[in-house]
């Protein structure tokens, strides 16, 4: 259940309040500062050990969480464990990611009732707060920008993405092959279809396997070894 609120001046009883969990200190620094001038009242974390300790302390109205914040427990274990804890305080995931699969997340991963908004889509302050408000509100569905049809890598399939993610981390396709149990012809045909889907023309000046991993990085990231 949760815990009782602290006590609040009459000042600042209307003011939102917003807890920022976020690893990277600039960024952090930035969405903290705009959202305050929105007048919101922040509060940052950048990891899920400190984000805990200060909803406890902080008692925050709405949660914004980076869902890769480094070693440790991710922001989707956060977002869980708010869900199951504080079902009262909204959630949103602010990440880079342009889905959850990028993250590599399921769907069962992530609780129902959040909302996702990309890091890409936030250079509009009013856009920003509006998205916080309709999570504010109970209506998060309006606000999860890894549905948007447009996004990303959108026209991969998972498996696809996941060829992707081993090509960026190096993998030669004897060693995909081996690691997903199949033959070599069925990886060259998996490569191949990641290509075409991210329209990728092989026989010119671009090398077609340094183009989707220039792709891949641009979006989600290096990734990092097992």
């Amino acid at each position: 259940m949760p815990g009782p609120k602290p006590s609040a001046t009459t000042a600042d009883r209307f003011v939102r309040r917003l807890l920022l969990v976020e690893d990277e200190p600039l960024t952090a620094t930035l969405l903290a500062e705009v959202l305050a001038g929105e007048g919101f009242h922040v509060a940052v974390s950048h990891d899920v050990v400190d984000a805990r300790r200060e909803v406890t302390e902080f008692d925050p109205d709405c949660v914004i969480i980076d869902i890769s914040l480094g070693p440790g427990p991710s922001g989707a274990d956060l977002a869980h464990a708010l869900h199951h804890e504080r079902p009262d305080i909204a959630l949103v995931f602010l990440t880079r990611h342009p889905d959850m699969r990028t993250a590599g997340l399921r769907v069962e991963d992530v609780p129902e009732g959040i909302g996702f908004v990309r890091k890409d889509r936030v250079n509009d302050t009013a856009y920003l707060v509006a998205a916080i408000e309709q999570v504010l509100r109970n209506t998060p569905t309006s606000v999860r920008h890894d549905a948007d049809p447009t996004r990303p890598l959108s026209s991969l399939s998972e498996r696809q993405l996941e060829v992707l993610r081993m090509l960026a981390l190096g993998y030669t396709n004897e060693a995909i092959a081996r690691a997903r149990g199949v033959g070599l012809s069925t990886v060259e045909r998996w490569i191949a279809g990641v290509f075409k889907d991210l329209g990728i023309a092989g026989g010119g000046d671009v090398n077609s396997r340094v183009e989707a991993v220039r792709q891949y990085v641009a979006v989600v990231g290096i990734p990092e070894r097992p």
